[in-house]
């Protein structure tokens, strides 16, 4: 047998075992003799020495393969990338900002792509605008920063992305190379756009403001009577001249608010920057045969000579703005429908009648009906040239996309578009002789901070809101220009469009004014439980609108209208005292439960008692404070605070707190309203007639009364109320669908998750109230003693079972002359 080589392996590594194998063989075969041991050692040498290089042949075969197949996906996720994106090498993460249905149309995308590429951000002015010596102090280039991209398909900009390299010097695999690294990056390390960084300059050219329609010329002629119109003059009994006066709601006699102008001066503009209209019955030279009415009519509406300098800066803004044929789109998801576009019953269907969202939607579309009317009855001009759904478009425009300007007399912004002859007027004065809801006589004596104007803001109303936005904006008035930056607690990240806050409001009102809601319970919920009456006074509009006349609205003043009332407000202010006259019976509901006593007060058997004047005195009340809004809504706050914008391309989590989450409740004036409603006689020490009698004294600092926490037995009788008053709100949402509808974002689901809420809060509101009572209860119970009274038992008495009849309370109607 041959001897094995004991020898360690040198490091030639297989070239002398393979000499040797050889060797061994050719012995062997020779001798053609060997045993089993030697064929099994025959057998390993010869495996050994042909297994080490088949090995390596197929690994570097199978590393190849794995190169080919990776560089072949790779090609093929660029060419799919780049045929879904249509070119466009970020269009892949545009995030749905809204949820909402993308309805194509090319032209109008290629409008809106040049305009957020281009108006603002490329914005320069006019050499005569930027050397104007009186506005030298002002700003006008507008600027983007770099890192901001267009959205045209949702009308807004985000965050860009960083690019890969694209240096032509480089070879193709080194583009390949970095082109891959950009799309495998993790985007969470793109910094995006800093915290507290520029993010956009909206300067003042760009900027339409409300006082730049009061300043038109043919407004100034046709609603505010400023400029002499011998059309509307009419000779009265005396032979003189009707003096010209500004439009008013016919029904209160208010003067319209400002932005009722904004609208028709944008309707003007926008007719403007058409291609010009044929005017009917003129001649080439655009001079009107046999003087034709309805052709002076059109010629009067057309002249814009005084703003032929906004039309050419202006047109591209005007374009994109949503039209009539926008917002009456069929389409379950689009994203320009608006509440004030629908029928009433449509209205009523998704929000029970006389709920918060409800009446503001009714209320917001009274008010365009009735600036219509007003505007109208005064101008046939306007008549002829404005339809209905215009003004209705442009008013909703003007609602949802106009941003508030507080400027003084030193801001070169109110002093843009002056003409020659409003140049020596004061600014003070000029608004004064204005007479809107917010300007002329409602001017007010304190403009310390200066003057609330509005403005319609190009690209900045495109931003979507929300109440943790990630950019702020503000008007600055050094430079006339609105800046948006970035939140100064974080940057905003690449992928993410820009979102700004429009103001504190809540689900329904977001809704009613703006159409839409962020539905992630971010926001605060509005609950009403004026549920006997209907408020007339301030209906959440501010001084937009009413539904009675200012000067009705301090019911203190009220007795003060007589035969020195202007003739032309004098009817509308004697119908509005018919219309209090009708909520104070309605109030009288209210009174019927006489809490706090075991036997109901029946003040048709009069006896002069402190609990017949005392009810009197509630009733005098509460016509007081029954047209103000506070003293009867209550806001519950957002059940997630820090939910953060839908953003669909993000690494961070969006959500916020659980939707079960307590939350805390101011209800203070409500409850001072239920103690008003639940006070008896040996209240306050026995001194509750007194102390409303003091109540019903105008306060020196204007303040309203409020009856404040006087025991536990008060105390117990208003939670109580309070209870009551909301089983009598949730009764209205009864016959509401609770189903969540299957398309998020439509027009139904939007209605379902505002009146959900309203539920919801109405249910926290009553279990507060009621575990509140029930403390009290126990306590009264915990401390009893057999000193107690029968008097004292029945101030823990309340109505549960119904209220006390009607007529009981019929002969306070008979003290109505106390109130005038």
């Amino acid at each position: 047998m041959a001897k094995r080589d004991k020898r360690p392996h040198s490091d030639d590594g297989g070239r002398n075992n393979r000499k040797t194998a050889n060797k061994s063989s050719d012995r062997l075969l020779k001798s053609k003799k060997w045993s089993k041991e030697e064929d099994a050692e025959l057998s390993l040498v010869v495996s050994v020495s042909s297994r080490k290089p088949l090995h390596g042949l197929r690994r570097n075969v199978f590393t190849l393969a794995i190169v080919i197949g990776l560089i072949a996906v790779l090609f093929m996720m660029l060419v799919s990338r780049e045929r879904n994106d249509g070119g466009n090498s970020d269009d892949y993460r545009i995030p749905k900002i809204d949820k909402m249905e993308v309805l194509t149309d090319p032209e109008r995308d290629n409008r809106t792509l040049d305009f957020l590429n281009n108006f603002v951000c490329n914005y320069k002015p006019d050499s005569a605008i930027s050397t104007d010596a009186i506005l030298a102090t002002t700003y006008w280039e507008g600027y983007c920063h770099p890192r901001l991209s267009a959205e045209p398909h949702h009308r807004t900009q985000r965050v860009s992305f960083s690019r890969p390299i694209d240096d032509k010097s480089l070879p193709w695999w080194r583009k390949i190379m970095h082109r891959v690294a950009f799309d495998l990056r993790d985007s969470s390390r793109d910094g995006g756009i800093p915290a507290g960084e520029l993010v956009m300059r909206l300067p003042r050219p760009l900027q339409i403001w409300d006082l730049d329609a009061l300043r038109d010329k043919y407004i100034q002629k046709e609603f505010l009577g400023l400029v002499p119109n011998v059309d509307r003059g009419v000779d009265d009994s005396t032979g003189r001249k009707r003096p010209n006066v500004a439009a008013m709601h016919k029904d209160t006699g208010n003067p319209l608010d400002s932005g009722a102008y904004l609208a028709v001066y944008l309707i003007r503009l926008l007719d403007g920057s058409r291609p010009e209209r044929a005017s009917r019955n003129a001649d080439d030279d655009g001079q009107c045969i046999n003087d034709d009415e309805t052709c002076n009519l059109l010629r009067q509406w057309d002249d814009l000579g005084q703003h032929k300098q906004r039309l050419r800066q202006l047109s591209k803004y005007l374009a994109v703005l949503p039209t009539v044929s926008d917002r009456l789109a069929e389409s379950p998801m689009n994203p320009h429908s608006h509440p004030l576009y629908w029928p009433l019953y449509t209205t009523d269907s998704l929000f029970p009648r006389h709920t918060v969202t409800n009446d503001l939607i009714r209320h917001y579309a009274s008010m365009i009906n009735s600036e219509y009317d007003a505007l109208k009855l005064i101008s046939a001009n306007f008549e002829e040239n404005v339809l209905y759904f215009d003004y209705l478009s442009m008013r909703i425009n003007v609602l949802s996309r106009a941003f508030g300007v507080s400027a003084s007399t030193n801001d070169g912004g109110v002093h843009w578009g002056v003409s020659d002859d409003m140049k020596g007027i004061s600014l003070m004065e000029e608004m004064r002789s204005y007479e809107t809801s917010n300007f002329g006589r409602y001017l007010g004596d304190n403009v310390k901070e200066g003057f609330k104007f509005r403005s319609m803001c190009p690209l900045l109303d495109m931003y979507n809101s929300h109440p943790n936005a990630n950019a702020i904006w503000r008007y600055d008035s050094m430079t006339s220009s609105y800046v948006v930056h970035a939140s100064k607690k974080s940057n905003i990240p690449a992928g993410h469009s820009i979102v700004v806050s429009y103001g504190k409001y809540t689900e329904g009102h977001m809704f009613a004014k703006y159409g839409y809601i962020n539905g992630d319970a971010s926001s605060p919920t509005e609950i009403s439980l004026a549920v006997f009456h209907r408020i007339l006074g301030d209906v959440g509009l501010g001084r937009q609108f009413s539904l009675l006349p200012f000067d009705l609205l301090d019911p203190h003043s009220r007795h003060e209208i007589g035969s020195d009332s202007q003739s032309e407000t004098k009817g509308s202010l004697l119908s509005a005292m018919e219309v209090l006259d009708v909520q104070s019976r309605e109030l009288l509901r209210y009174l019927l439960f006489d809490d706090g006593y075991r036997e109901c007060i029946d003040l048709s058997v009069s006896s002069g008692s402190r609990d017949e004047e005392l009810k009197l005195l509630k009733w005098q009340h509460l016509i007081l404070i029954a047209n103000h809004r506070d003293a009867w809504t209550v806001r519950v706050p957002p059940t997630s605070p820090d939910a953060r914008p839908l953003q669909t391309y993000s690494s961070a989590k969006q959500g916020g707190k659980d939707q079960n989450a307590s939350v805390g409740l101011n209800a203070k004036k409500v409850i001072s309203t239920c103690r008003l409603l639940s006070l008896i006689s040996d209240d306050i020490g026995g001194n509750a007639v007194g102390h409303l009698r003091e109540g019903l004294a105008v306060p020196a600092n204007g303040s309203r009364f409020r009856l404040e926490k006087h025991g536990d037995a008060l105390e117990y009788r208003a939670m109580m109320c309070v209870v009551r008053l909301c089983n009598v709100a949730l009764s209205r949402y009864a016959k509401i669908d609770s189903k969540e509808p299957e398309i998020v974002g439509s027009r139904e689901w939007n209605a379902w998750y505002i009146v959900g809420g309203e539920v919801r809060a109405l249910e926290i509101l009553r279990t507060t109230a009621a575990s509140e009572a029930h403390k009290l209860m126990r306590q009264y119970h915990q401390g009893r003693s057999g000193k107690e009274t029968t008097a004292t038992n029945a101030a823990m008495t309340v109505r549960e079972e119904g209220a006390c009849p009607l007529n009981y309370s019929l002969p306070l109607l008979l003290h109505e002359r106390l109130m005038n």
